[in-house]
């Protein structure tokens, strides 16, 4: 009843569940059911058109994802098998689009049998769902705040169009991650201390899709200096009104619990690669 739980949750529904595990909707219903009724507490928000959670249901999902990876860890050990399993990760945007995949691909060389799973968030999105959702995340947090292995410091730059002023309009728009961002936070603050008013212009969570939108000229954004792509945009400066940032630390967190044996050697594998990191510059 917990593998299909977690599969709910992981896949947004019982009927993408049931084609994961091969059951009808109507059997996942079921077993949900008889779950809630094992616990003695609701688990799904109902009736909802996608999965949320209760308060029970966030408790017991971190729960039964120890469960399991227990389960399928002490089967391999039993076995004799490799490292096995599935490991959720959360990522900052061009750690996740430049800088993990090649070392992913290289670690599930080494271990087939892992199955790792990437996604992408805000930060403060990101920190409450470690441990729940994501078995590791790779944050950003302001210059020597937050927790976690440090594993870089970068700057967060104002960035505008190579070939277009966006920055000269008033108000000035905005390309912007959701709340919850700490570059959102960062260039909220900066403006707010200025009193120069701004509109939001382009909100995404998809970094492409902000970058394409800072170089048509639709708005300015705020993105980490080394990950830019200075061909096709313009860092914007102090002499230009643009106030300098504060620095921003990209850390490796794992949450305060039991962790597979996948998830312990994919960390430590990370943080041997990552001890000194390039970022990529932006698509």
């Amino acid at each position: 009843m917990l593998r299909v739980f977690v599969t709910v949750v992981d896949y947004g529904g019982f009927t993408a569940a049931g084609m994961v595990l091969h059951r009808t909707q109507a059997a996942v219903s079921l077993q949900i059911k008889r779950l809630e009724e094992t616990v003695q507490a609701p688990l799904l928000q109902h009736p909802r058109r996608t999965v949320q959670l209760t308060r029970q249901g966030e408790i017991l999902l971190e729960y039964a994802r120890r469960m399991l990876s227990l389960n399928d860890e002490a089967l391999s050990a039993v076995r004799g098998d490799e490292l096995a399993g599935r490991i959720r990760i959360g990522a900052i945007n061009n750690y996740a689009s430049g800088i993990l995949p090649p070392l992913l691909a290289e670690f599930c060389e080494l271990h087939p049998e892992v199955q790792i799973e990437v996604h992408t968030g805000v930060a403060a999105e990101m920190d409450r769902k470690l441990g729940s959702t994501y078995d590791l995340i790779i944050n950003i947090s302001q210059e020597g705040q937050g927790d976690g292995v440090l594993i870089g410091s970068q700057q967060p730059v104002w960035v505008t169009s190579a070939r277009h002023s966006p920055h000269a309009r008033e108000p000035l728009p905005l390309a912007l991650l959701p709340n919850g961002s700490l570059f959102r936070k960062f260039a909220l603050e900066a403006l707010a201390r200025q009193g120069r008013a701004w509109h939001a212009a382009h909100e995404s969570t998809n970094l492409a899709a902000m970058v394409a939108a800072v170089e048509a000229g639709l708005a300015v954004a705020v993105f980490l200096r080394e990950a830019v792509n200075f061909e096709r945009l313009r860092e914007l400066t102090e002499k230009e009104g643009f106030p300098r940032l504060p620095r921003a630390d990209v850390r490796l967190h794992s949450p305060d619990r039991y962790l597979s044996r996948a998830t312990v050697e994919l960390r430590e594998f990370l943080l041997a690669r990552l001890s000194a990191p390039s970022a990529e510059p932006l698509p």
